[in-house]
């Protein structure tokens, strides 16, 4: 197998329950593969300006020490919407990014909570190992890697459901207030972790937000895939929004 097939291997198989245990074991040349891999789509997926930010990021977790760095979320997947964010998983100590440029979502685990996070179904956790872009790894990663294929681990379905039914209900008092920009980023969030639970409840591992509404069509959820794409690449309406979160509700009971 060479090595862009085994990178390909990670990243692109049929992202389905049994997607990671089929790539056992993680042996050094697989890992070694992936790495490689995973800074050339870091580049492909990065505009200059975010190319920066994402260097200058990976330059105070190095000097923290850290044991890894992994972009995450749409930029990882090459599927950045209007709405996205800059996304990273550090492994160790946060460093301090308040004076970039951008709107950043960092998460932070030292080693052993980040296999915590997998054994216990935590689904980002799982996410940043499945299809986040691997910045660099001093083993914590790998270890990680094979932890779960070895285990055949997979995110717990009822963790998000219980996540989405706290969000909706966030959701819709928010919807009674009248903001219609905050509500409509907290409904958006809302949908987003109704899909993520629906998904990994039918045995599909979600992706980046963008691509959940094809997901869903995919598992004979169109209302919910609707309604989450408007969120994404619309202005609905205070009505359109409750509507919305109507179909999340009958679904999450």
């Amino acid at each position: 197998m060479t090595a862009t097939t085994l990178t390909r291997a990670w990243h692109e198989p049929a992202p389905v329950r049994d997607g990671l245990a089929r790539l056992a074991p993680v042996d050094a040349e697989m890992w070694a593969s992936r790495l490689l891999g995973d800074r050339r789509r870091a580049a492909q997926h990065q505009a200059a300006e975010l190319a920066q930010i994402t260097a200058a990021v990976e330059s105070r977790a190095r000097r923290l020490g850290a044991a890894a760095l992994v972009l995450t979320g749409s930029t990882a997947r090459g599927a950045r919407s209007a709405v996205s964010d800059l996304d990273y998983h550090v492994i160790g100590a946060r460093p301090d990014l308040g004076d970039l440029p951008a709107e950043i979502d960092l998460y932070c685990d030292e080693p052993a909570e980040f296999l915590a996070k997998l054994e216990h179904g935590d689904d980002f956790a799982h996410w940043t190992l499945r299809h986040g872009c691997v910045l660099f790894d001093s083993g914590a990663l790998r270890e990680a890697a094979v932890y779960a294929t070895g285990r055949d681990l997979w995110p717990d379905p009822e963790r998000k459901l219980r996540q989405a039914r706290r969000t909706l209900d966030f959701a819709e008092q928010l919807l009674g207030s009248g903001d219609c920009a905050a509500a409509l980023e907290q409904v958006r969030g809302a949908l987003s972790l109704t899909a993520r639970w629906w998904l990994l409840a039918h045995d599909v591992f979600p992706l980046a937000r963008a691509e959940l509404p094809a997901q869903l069509i995919g598992t004979n959820q169109p209302a919910l895939a609707r309604a989450l794409e408007a969120t994404i690449h619309e202005h609905p309406d205070i009505g359109d929004l409750d509507t919305s979160l109507a179909t999340a509700r009958i679904l999450t009971g």
